[in-house]
């Protein structure tokens, strides 16, 4: 009996799972039909068993064992089938009655054709017209559309027992809506009162549903977990899947997707304003890309604006991700200063550098180690610099130097790159040159360029940017005799900020001294033993004058001309210093700052 019980075992081990199952059936069959036990036949056909597992089957079934083994089957049948599949799955073939899957793991041929993957790695490589065309199927079970045969019971039951689908197709199982099958949508709803599985919400706010083969889903959607995901633009509010129960329930709450507003286009943002968010009544992070419904957003002028006209400084982010109202810029303030000047021992005056907030420096990274002091600028938007052309320009290319080779710094009062005080530092993003330019070849003829920068600087007391003004025709050149001012650093040791006060003259009266002087120029004559050294190329030549466009303080600074170079200067001009006239440039400009206004 030991002997017996022992082969039996080991037979066990070689039978295909199917037959494992097919003997428990036979088993449950058998106890309920004592009466039949002599008609083994009949009991045979009560339980669907493929057909070209018959007489392997009924083989390894004799009656005298078969009811004890399926005890044993009965009381643990995962853990036989799981001895029977680790048995069964080799990286080779051994036998003629091995295959081996596409994905390297090789299975017992009785695995073919039983509508099941087999192989594991979703390809249905097993379950192939290749080995299952030819099959033909009982009565009693469904051939499936690849040749594979399961019972009959199986199909119209929500679930796919064929790996193809083919038991749950539309015109088999009376579904309303065409089914797809092998493409990335499966159809599940059928009609009438028989519906299985659960439903999505109707609504603006419905998911999309898949199956963990990504598999996009329709209602009713089948019994398991489903898996949750949004278009673009909406933002799932739940969990990423939930359980369709056996009662077609969900067991949780179904998630939504929600249209977000998006921030993508910086609609909450701009140099002149800053944005505070709240939603519920708490504050939240403006700098997020997308936005639930119900934030609300109010706008502030920053430090160097004012409010506009007719301003809307409210946004809120309504149901369907739109904003309703808006963010008006505010208005650009320019042209003042914010503390008194004080004496300073080089004929110049140096100055706390809240005198001049639009002077800039521009430097160049110099022998790989650091930047160094090239020309100086004035500040026209927080982020556009007017500076000479010359301190960009390579004469022996004949091109703009690369954008990277330069640094602006603003608020700076020592002129060395690496002595700092609240000074603030800024790459440079795009160099505008005049166009007609052409160096020192052609004695500086439109000697002006216009820096963007790669982010707006924060104006401050210490950064703040100057007005300009434009005239018409023959008032181009009404600059004669205008008192100012430019600013640069001092050529002494400590370098500090200064400026000089300085007499305009216009290019008729410049032409007396200068007979090769440009058309685009006016000229400056320093007062005192003050001149223009070194360095101060680039810089603005300033003067204040009363203005019918503020409402407050009509006395503001404005921007004339732009030192351009100085005839007969070694370390400092001796007399006059040429200035490019920055009216004759009013359409390069007023483009420049009517895009960089779009930022605001």
């Amino acid at each position: 009996m030991h002997t017996q019980s022992v082969r039996v075992r080991q037979r066990e081990l070689h039978l295909p799972v199917r037959c494992l199952q097919w003997r428990k059936k036979l088993s449950g069959w058998l106890r309920r039909n004592r009466n039949d036990v002599h008609r083994p036949g009949a009991a045979l056909h009560q339980a669907v068993l493929p057909v070209h597992l018959r007489s392997l089957c009924h083989r390894n079934s004799a009656l005298q064992w078969d009811s004890r083994m399926c005890r044993q089957l009965g009381r643990d049948p995962d853990a036989l089938q799981q001895r029977r599949r680790t048995a069964s799955i080799q990286s080779h073939p051994s036998r003629e009655t091995e295959i081996k899957c596409p994905s390297g793991i090789c299975i017992d041929k009785s695995y073919l054709c039983n509508g099941a993957d087999n192989c594991g790695d979703g390809s249905g490589y097993d379950e192939s017209v290749d080995f299952c065309g030819h099959m033909e199927c009982p009565g009693y079970s469904f051939r499936c559309g690849t040749g594979s045969c399961i019972s009959k019971t199986l199909t119209c039951n929500g679930e796919n027992d064929c790996f193809d689908g083919s038991d749950e197709a539309p015109k088999l199982c009376n579904t309303t809506l065409p089914s797809r099958i092998g493409q990335d949508t499966v159809t599940t709803a059928v009609s009438g009162p028989t519906k299985r599985g659960c439903t999505l919400p109707a609504g603006d706010e419905r998911p999309i549903a898949k199956d963990k083969q990504n598999r996009i889903l329709t209602d009713p959607l089948p019994r398991g977990f489903v898996y949750f995901s949004c278009e673009t633009g909406y933002v799932r509010q739940g969990n990423e899947k939930v359980y369709c129960s056996n009662t077609n329930v969900w067991n949780d709450e179904v998630p939504k997707c929600v249209k977000y507003c998006t921030n993508k286009n910086n609609e909450l943002y701009g140099y002149s304003t800053s944005a505070r968010c709240t939603l519920n009544g708490q504050l939240v992070n403006c700098s997020k890309t997308l936005h639930e419904p119900g934030t609300e957003v109010t706008f502030t002028c920053k430090t160097g604006f004012n409010k506009p006209l007719f301003p809307s400084h409210r946004m809120r982010c309504e149901k369907g991700g739109k904003w309703s109202g808006g963010r008006t810029p505010c208005v650009q303030d320019c042209g003042e200063i914010a503390t008194p000047i004080k004496p300073f021992a080089f004929n110049g005056v140096t100055v706390n550098n809240t005198v001049v907030p639009w002077h800039v420096g521009l430097y160049v990274w110099h022998t790989e180690k650091s930047y160094h002091f090239q020309c100086g600028g004035s500040l026209l938007t927080p982020d556009l610099v007017i500076t000479a052309a010359h301190c960009v320009y390579d004469e022996t290319r004949r091109e703009a130097y690369s954008t990277d080779t330069f640094k602006i710094v603003a608020g700076k009062f020592y002129r060395n790159y690496d002595q700092q005080t609240n000074d603030v530092r800024n790459g440079v993003k795009v160099i505008e040159i005049a166009r007609e330019y052409n160096g020192r070849a052609a004695n500086y003829f439109q000697d002006l360029a216009l820096l963007s920068l790669e982010t707006p600087f924060e104006f401050s007391d210490i950064i703040r940017p100057i007005c300009v003004h434009f005239a018409s025709f023959a008032e181009k050149e009404y600059i004669n005799n205008k008192v100012g001012q430019f600013a640069g650093w001092s050529i002494e040791d400590d370098h500090k900020l200064q400026f000089v006060t300085a007499e305009s003259k216009d290019n008729s009266m410049c032409k007396k001294e200068l007979q090769d002087i440009q058309a685009d120029k006016f000229c400056i004559f320093t007062h005192g033993k003050s001149l223009a050294c070194q360095g101060d190329s680039g810089g603005g030549f300033t003067a204040k004058i009363q203005t019918d466009y503020f409402a407050r303080n009509a006395y503001r600074h404005h921007l004339y001309g732009v030192i351009s170079n100085a005839p007969n200067a070694d370390q400092c001009a001796t007399s006059l210093t040429v200035m490019t006239n920055i009216q004759y440039f009013d359409d390069m400009i007023q483009r420049a700052m009517d895009e960089s206004r779009t930022r605001a």
